[in-house]
């Protein structure tokens, strides 16, 4: 079975270019589950998400700098969010270590895809919205 990788376009921009690179990283990041490769070997899988979730934590640092800098309105609402997104993902790689021959790559995938594209689609738009808006000195 084959599945799409995630394809950057500039509607995933959130117009601040290191920002922007961290997403880049992030989808390449998920891309390697699409690999048949890839999603056939539990260790690949599991190195996968352990990259993911390190890379995250410090692209989530790096946002909220920005956001901070940028008196984001609604930060203390979006932090919570990293923080939620980042013990879902962390939950989901220890449910993945303690299944690891039952859950399949392709499940894997479909969840990482869908974690990150809800969030840099939706929330990480807005705040680039918001920091490249007249009067807002984000850089």
């Amino acid at each position: 079975m084959h599945i799409d990788s995630i394809q950057w376009s500039r509607w995933m921009s959130v117009g601040i270019q290191e920002l922007d690179d961290d997403h880049r990283v992030l989808v390449e990041i998920v891309n390697k589950l699409a690999a048949d490769d890839s999603r056939n070997s539990p260790d690949v899988i599991e190195a996968i998400l352990d990259e993911l979730i390190h890379y995250t934590k410090d692209h989530f640092a790096r946002e909220e700098e920005y956001m901070q800098r940028a008196n984001y309105p609604t930060f203390t609402a979006h932090k919570a969010l990293h923080d939620a997104l980042t013990r879902q993902v962390e939950t989901y790689r220890e449910r993945f270590r303690a299944s690891r021959d039952t859950i399949p790559g392709d499940e894997v995938f479909d969840f990482c895809a869908d974690w990150l594209g809800k969030h840099i689609l939706k929330e990480d738009t807005r705040f680039g919205e918001y920091a490249t808006g007249p009067g807002v000195a984000a850089q």
